[in-house]
């Protein structure tokens, strides 16, 4: 069970697939798939663990749950053996002493067909309802990580970080520009840098969210109305719509809001510069 992880490697070796690939199909950054590959399972919070190994297993072609099994059993296994030690320190309780009569007593009542029967109703109850509870649980969770919105956790700290606030305050809208694109729902915006950026962006209805792009990583949101994204800088950053490269914002130094509507089809542009 310890060396499961190493297993995975190999089985990914064996089927001759690139960690590249998976990078590239499920956007987990390569350090965190060697990290999974290498058994440091420490470097991330336990929900992403959970999230990225199953994506790494469906890619390699393993069963996800089973490989989430593994790693839940190598993460408890120091606090299994921890419970087994206090349990061997426990002293041992001596047999209950009956009278002859009691003795009796208790065995004509657990040998009546009766009983024997209503105890395996009670019993098989009991599996019911705890099967169930489980079942229950699982489903409430898996909803939980399916509906939440899948943020990669940054290495870097995000003290470049421009608020709406000081956006208004700091800076002046350059120039602005409004053009029609042709794409065609489902809609899909991919990021791609060569550069360290931070960014905020909004999808439909949702609440922004800050983040950080590494260089040479990439990023691609969905969405089915709106998607308005803050971009500290644009040098080393390409834009796809749907496959199709966007190249009209060019690159800055200074913040560039870029906003696409699905209603209308159209991409504002706005490029700013500091208060002189």
């Amino acid at each position: 069970m310890s060396e499961f992880y190493k297993e995975l490697k190999s089985i990914r070796e064996d089927q001759g697939i690139d960690l590249e690939e998976i990078h590239i199909r499920t956007k987990i950054n390569l350090n965190y798939l060697r990290a999974i590959e290498d058994g440091k399972f420490d470097l991330l919070p336990h929900t992403y663990v959970r999230l990225f190994i199953r994506a790494y297993a469906t890619e390699i072609g393993t069963d996800p749950d089973k490989i989430v099994s593994n790693l839940e059993a190598f993460l408890g296994n120091k606090t299994e053996k921890m419970s087994r030690k206090k349990k061997d320190q426990l002293p041992e309780e001596g047999p209950a002493k009956l009278t002859v009569e009691d003795d009796g007593n208790v065995q004509s009542r657990t040998g009546s067909p009766q009983f024997i029967r209503s105890q395996m109703i009670k019993g098989i109850t009991l599996v019911f309802i705890l099967l169930f509870a489980i079942y229950t649980i699982n489903i409430i969770n898996e909803e939980k990580v399916a509906n939440a919105p899948v943020e990669y956790p940054s290495d870097f700290l995000d003290e470049k970080s421009i608020s709406e606030q000081e956006l208004q305050n700091n800076f002046d809208v350059l120039t602005e520009s409004v053009q029609v694109f042709e794409a065609d729902s489902p809609f899909g915006l991919k990021l791609a840098t060569a550069e360290l950026v931070w960014y905020r962006s909004k999808i439909d209805t949702f609440i922004s969210i800050e983040n950080v792009l590494p260089p040479g990583d990439n990023r691609l949101y969905d969405f089915s109305q709106t998607i308005d994204i803050l971009f500290q800088h644009t040098i080393g950053l390409n834009l796809y719509l749907n496959g199709s490269k966007l190249n009209s914002f060019g690159a800055s130094s200074n913040p560039v809001r870029i906003s696409l509507s699905a209603v209308d089809k159209t991409v504002t542009i706005q490029h700013f510069i500091p208060k002189s």
